[in-house]
């Protein structure tokens, strides 16, 4: 009788220990999450410190956001080369309107010497980008 006890005891502890339990997440209609999306280089150019990018995508339902950031490390050549990307994140966005928009960037942390040059190798941008400062 003690062996039974023990059995149910111990299997009792095992289904509830093994029972999973759910988080509920509260969502609601205005919570928007931002994905990768694609989006196409028209013109790129250099202006100071600042890199001024026309980009085309489709939308304008959604809110639409753009960063730049290093895609890779610093090549230690002559002139230094700065591999760079920019990501286009997105809501949900059904409209189908052709968008063209100019965007600007500080670029000046992307400096690969004190004074001088560094070329800036855009992702999906063929032409060198020179940084002159």
């Amino acid at each position: 009788m003690k062996n039974i006890f023990c059995i149910l005891i111990v299997t009792s502890l095992l289904f509830t220990l093994g029972c999973k339990t759910e988080a509920v997440v509260d969502v609601t209609e205005d919570s928007q999450e931002f994905m990768s999306t694609v989006f196409t280089f028209k013109d790129v150019k250099i202006k100071g410190d600042t890199l001024i990018v026309n980009v085309q995508y489709s939308g304008g339902c959604g809110d639409h956001k753009f960063e730049i950031k290093q895609n890779g490390f610093l090549m230690k050549s002559l002139p230094p080369k700065q591999p760079v990307q920019i990501i286009h994140l997105s809501t949900v966005d059904q409209c189908r309107s052709l968008i063209n928009e100019d965007l600007k960037f500080d670029i000046s942390s992307f400096r690969g010497t004190p004074h001088g040059t560094t070329v800036l190798l855009l992702k999906n941008w063929t032409p060198d980008i020179i940084y002159s400062y």
